[in-house]
């Protein structure tokens, strides 16, 4: 996918450029395979935290939690009593590739379900709601808290010219390259707004200006910001607002053809999803949920 295709179709930051197999493939037989091997190999990217981190030998974060909750189901299947897991680190071109050629099983990085990527896999029902969000910091002005909080009488998922005030004669970093750049730039130009925008090169550079108060915030993807929060030494002066100016849902996946192992995986999430579990879970690894996480969260699970 190029670097400067729909928002929508962004997953991580780090996915941009995340390109699925061309040609025909093949239907999976996922079941099978396990079932055979007595292995379910879960795949994943190092350094996503909240949602994938740590290593082959010891993963963590929500997303990895979640397929420990498939391994579970699956082990509750006939014939699937002595499974094993093996975790395998993948790096980001070579995602798409060992998904379809059934070298893993199902990706546990939450991804962007496009209909580009529905040709070649498959994916589960949503895990999260993500998107364009900010990283600011808590002692920030009200003006500018407010917008980007989602208060001041907008609710909705983008800038309105009632927040002029409040975003005006700002300092703004956003990724370069990138369609956030492009409708970052496009907003403060239809507005009218008095406002500076920087490009940087990583997500690390514009956390750091955000820190250093270089900036007064940073636009990326919310799962990427989150991420870093998580990591920075400074993280109780930092803010990443829930308000999401474009959005769009996460899910987990796998290779396409495979109905029945696709079922077992949304059978297993909507169970770990639901109810105190996935508040636990969110709160373990994501903090307390709001009002607007729980509706979201609620939306996720599939009834029996």
């Amino acid at each position: 996918m190029s670097r400067r295709a729909t928002l929508a179709g962004v997953c991580l930051a780090s996915l941009i450029g995340w390109v699925a197999p061309c040609g025909t493939v093949a239907a999976a037989d996922t079941m099978s395979r396990i079932r055979d091997s007595q292995v379910l190999t879960l795949g994943f990217m190092e350094g996503f935290a909240p949602f994938s981190a740590g290593s082959e030998q010891a993963p963590q974060g929500y997303a990895v939690e979640l397929c420990r909750a498939v391994a579970e189901r699956l082990r509750q299947a006939p014939g699937f009593a002595g499974l094993q897991v093996r975790w395998r680190a993948l790096a980001e071109p070579d995602v798409a590739n060992t998904l379809s050629a059934g070298q893993v099983d199902l990706f546990c990085t939450p991804v962007v379900e496009t209909l580009a990527r529905r040709k070649t896999l498959d994916f589960s029902i949503p895990i999260f709601t993500s998107g364009l969000a900010a990283m600011v910091r808590r002692d920030a002005p009200s003006t500018l808290l407010g917008p980007l909080s989602g208060s001041g009488g907008d609710n909705g998922p983008r800038w309105r010219a009632t927040i002029n005030a409040g975003l005006s004669k700002h300092r703004f970093a956003v990724l370069q390259g990138t369609v956030s750049s492009d409708w970052a730039r496009q907003r403060i130009r239809q507005l009218g707004l008095q406002s500076t925008l920087q490009e940087v090169p990583t997500y690390q550079e514009g956390v750091r200006r955000v820190a250093a108060r270089e900036v007064d915030a940073f636009l990326g993807d919310r799962m990427v910001l989150l991420g870093y929060l998580a990591g920075q030494a400074e993280h109780e002066q930092l803010w990443v607002p829930e308000h999401l100016f474009v959005m769009n849902r996460v899910a987990l996946a796998m290779a396409r053809g495979d109905e029945d192992f696709r079922l077992l995986v949304d059978s297993a999430l909507s169970q770990a999803l639901a109810g105190q579990r996935g508040e636990e879970l969110f709160t373990r690894y994501l903090g307390p949920q709001s009002a607007q996480d729980r509706l979201l969260q609620s939306l996720y699970p599939l009834a029996d």
